[in-house]
């Protein structure tokens, strides 16, 4: 109501209680996906999801949904691929979406993705976002610049051929923020 809205499109956990900082965080998470589930089935929000939760962390929650997450934002990007976690999610029906798929912007001079970039006549942020769309991830960009909106939007006319999805998927780790949900509270 105080949107002004009849319903929201997604809404997610931001981030996980964790042990050490929650002796009980199973129960709380399990809680919060409670209301979400609520909200959800009133038809109050179109989809529900988490944000930063790794399979420990929905293990737990998957085993008392009603409704399980739709989506978990994470950090993905290449050199930050989070693999297990992609892996855990398309397992369940989670869809993996990557929040900074471009590191920030950190990884777009490292060699490989600019040589790859090079080959595809696109530039490393496309190469990143289609990398995203080829494994699976949905990518969530941001940018304030028409032409870089439209530069992501255009990812649908070429694909990565594996050998270079190889490449990129072998990277090694880079533009990682390393904030470990099990380490850290919001």
């Amino acid at each position: 109501a105080k949107l002004n809205l009849d319903y929201l499109d997604l809404y997610l956990i931001h981030w996980p209680s964790v042990l050490g900082i929650d002796k009980d965080w199973e129960r709380t998470n399990r809680e919060k996906w409670r209301a979400l589930e609520h909200l959800y089935l009133d038809g109050r929000i179109r989809a529900i999801g988490v944000s930063n939760f790794l399979p420990h962390h929905l293990l737990p929650l998957l085993e008392q949904a009603t409704v399980s997450p739709l989506v978990n934002q994470l950090e993905i990007h290449p050199g930050y691929p989070q693999t297990d976690t992609v892996a855990f999610c398309q397992s369940h029906g989670i869809l993996p979406e990557a929040w900074s798929p471009l590191a920030r912007g950190v990884i777009l001079d490292v060699p490989e993705l600019k040589t790859i970039a090079g080959k595809l006549s696109r530039s490393p942020a496309q190469v990143c976002l289609r990398w995203c769309l080829q494994n699976g991830v949905l990518p969530l960009t941001k940018s304030t610049s028409p032409e870089r909106m439209t530069e992501n939007a255009d990812l649908f006319e070429f694909s990565i051929p594996e050998d270079d999805m190889r490449t990129i998927n072998l990277m090694t780790p880079c533009g990682g923020s390393c904030i470990n949900p099990d380490d850290r509270t919001f």
